[in-house]
């Protein structure tokens, strides 16, 4: 039988109540944050190897060396998994899919008063580094109405009916945990999305942050195991009663004002792979220290050595020494270039022989392209020097070609509810919640200016220009839009130009044979200023013939 759930607000224990549900969620949190700090210290690239690796029992000199081992050993080369998806995902903004000539001017309008062209690239990498992002709308903008949430502070229940916001109030040193919930009614419909905050008085934060500021803490947590592990003690008092007006936005829209941006499974890109990376580092360690230890080789003499010295010992004749000392054999063989060493009758000398570190190079070359196949990222990632054909290059960039594609309809999903739920909690378009919207994104991989100009050229009067613009250019919809405008600017300046000459022609043909009066050469040149695109050559002919008769 499970153990029972002790709730945080110890006034508030019903059964599926706020305080029960603010437990469950919270308790969430604080189960994740050991694994967030792991992840946050892999991309870092500030994970050590166990300190058990350390030899102990060392001098001064030896031990600092190889504590400096483990510092430099790590490759980090979770942040180059994390960065081959998060690099490859460019949002370019929104259009409604009814919407077949211009993408929407309220969505684009709200996408960048809200600030998300940064927002956005944030939330895509706390998913590729947490397995999650977060978002909120507010009905206010202060100073937007789509702010960004961290996954260390946030967790939304299973079902989305449900959401936590942790914070903490440096000025009146308390802690707070605000409740999100939505009510349905029997047939499903949301009739109801409300919050409440609960506080405890503390004078710092419990939980971590992915701030500057706690991350000697986090990778304290991530390194040792023995770090205590951070836990919210059931000491909160609910503040205020529940408020349900800001979020009437949200009723519309039928859903929590947080939403959340998931990986397939929920975890970080390198997640998974942590073991293998430790690993990587743990063979990193242990090539340093033989090759520092190469460095420095030991030798050792070998043979019937006397253990006093005698008076024929040249370093008693010499007077470095007296007839019955203790020899010290650590002082005679010492190192440096004119070194002379002074050895008995029958001594041999040896020395340690070089160790090949062949094999754990290839050890470690395997163990990278194994992770490279395993998280689906290129190994001319990983590995630099891999050379191939560029077919070859095309297949195994494919598995990450996949999974943009994978987060980019996901983040689709995320991003437009953000979007309507903003367009409706600010009153600009009242049926935003009722709309259809499309997120735009640039292609996993673009080609170069040569190809898209050959590919274009060939369904040039198969396809609608805008199609071949879309499709072929990976032109978004305000480039298409902008393209279209100059077109019709291009083809009016055209049609313009071809006026104006073909009316000059004519003018220039009708002042002929009039030059040889004042009064035509005056006509004529009346006409060419007013820039007239009418006929005048039989009614000027006319004039002319009745005025010289009348002269």
């Amino acid at each position: 039988m499970a153990a029972e759930l002790e709730s945080l607000i110890p006034d508030d224990t019903e059964p599926g109540g706020d305080g029960v549900v603010l437990t469950r969620l919270a308790n969430r949190l604080v189960n994740r944050i050991p694994m967030l700090c792991t992840l946050k210290t892999f991309y870092d690239g500030k994970e050590t190897v166990p300190t058990k690796a350390v030899p102990r029992n060392m001098d001064v000199t030896s031990s600092a060396i190889y504590r400096r081992f483990v510092d430099i050993c790590p490759m980090n080369l979770a942040s180059t998994i994390a960065n081959a998806v998060i690099t490859s995902q460019k949002p370019t903004g929104f259009r409604l899919v009814s919407d077949k000539t211009m993408r929407s001017t309220d969505a684009d309008d709200m996408w960048q008063s809200s600030g998300m062209n940064l927002k956005s690239l944030n939330m895509l990498r706390d998913a590729a580094i947490y397995g999650a992002a977060y978002a909120q709308v507010f009905k206010v903008p202060n100073p937007s109405y789509v702010v960004r949430l961290s996954p260390w502070n946030t967790v939304v229940s299973d079902d989305k009916s449900a959401a936590i916001v942790y914070g903490f109030d440096m000025d009146n040193l308390q802690e707070r945990i605000t409740l999100y919930r939505l009510v349905r009614n029997d047939n499903g419909d949301v009739t109801d999305v409300y919050s409440r905050t609960a506080v405890r008085e503390a004078k710092t934060r419990t939980l971590y942050s992915d701030s500057t500021d706690d991350e000697e803490s986090v990778y304290a947590t991530a390194n040792d195991d023995t770090q205590k592990r951070p836990a919210l003690q059931p000491q909160f008092q609910w503040l205020s009663a529940a408020d349900s007006e800001p979020y009437d936005f949200a009723v519309k829209c039928g859903c929590l004002p947080i939403v959340q941006l998931k990986t397939p499974t929920g975890r970080g890109w390198f997640e998974p792979h942590i073991r293998t990376l430790s690993a990587i580092d743990q063979q990193r360690f242990q090539r340093f220290c033989i090759q520092e230890m190469q460095a420095f080789k030991q030798r050792w003499v070998s043979g019937d050595l006397p253990e006093y010295y005698t008076k024929q010992d040249p370093a008693v004749k010499a007077g470095r020494a007296r007839a019955g000392d203790k020899i010290d054999y650590s002082t005679m063989f010492e190192l440096g270039p004119a070194a002379l060493w002074l050895m008995p009758k029958d001594a041999k000398m040896g020395e340690s022989s070089v160790t090949d570190i062949t094999p754990i190079v290839s050890a470690a070359n395997t163990d990278i392209k194994q992770l490279a196949g395993a998280s689906g990222t290129p190994l001319s990632i990983l590995s630099p020097d891999v050379s191939g054909s560029a077919e070859g290059a095309k297949l195994t960039t494919r598995m990450l070609r996949l999974k943009v594609q994978d987060m980019n309809a996901r983040a689709n999903d995320a991003f437009v509810l953000l979007l309507r739920m903003a367009l409706t909690a600010s009153g600009e378009n009242g049926d935003a919640y009722q709309e259809r919207f499309e997120t735009m994104w640039e292609p996993v991989e673009t080609p170069s200016d040569l190809e898209q100009a050959q590919a274009a050229s060939y369904v040039k009067g198969l396809l609608p220009v805008k199609t071949i613009m879309r499709r072929f250019l990976n032109m978004s919809e305000m480039d298409i839009a902008e393209a279209m405008q100059d077109l019709q600017d291009t083809a009016f300046a055209t049609a313009l130009s071809q006026e104006n000459t073909l009316v000059n022609g004519k003018t220039s043909q009708q002042s002929a044979p009039t030059l040889d009066t004042a009064f035509g050469a005056t006509l004529d040149t009346s006409l060419a200023s007013d820039g007239g695109t009418f006929d005048m050559s039989a009614d000027t002919g006319e004039t002319l013939d009745s005025d010289n008769g009348a002269m």
